[in-house]
């Protein structure tokens, strides 16, 4: 094989590489597409449960509020007592 041949060979090696990693570049800013897709339904959930948990314990308060009135209200009838 002659350096012209050898040369030739290389060049032909090099854009074949070069082309492969442009296919590998294509499929990168893809994944980084989803990857950015990804991110956003993990903030939008996060933000969603909590929101989900603070009117959930706002519930558990509320009742908790509601069950201690009752029970200060019977404390202080004195017709329900009878020992």
């Amino acid at each position: 094989m002659t350096d012209s041949e050898k040369i030739d060979l290389m060049l032909l090696q090099t854009q074949a590489m070069n082309e492969r990693l442009g296919g590998v570049d294509i499929q990168m800013q893809a994944i980084n597409e989803r990857l950015g897709g990804v991110e956003l339904q993990i903030k939008s959930t996060e933000r969603r449960l909590k929101n989900e948990i603070r009117k959930s314990e706002s519930l558990i308060l509320d009742e908790v509020e509601r069950v201690h009135m009752i029970l200060d209200e019977h404390i202080h009838d004195t017709n329900k007592h009878t020992a």
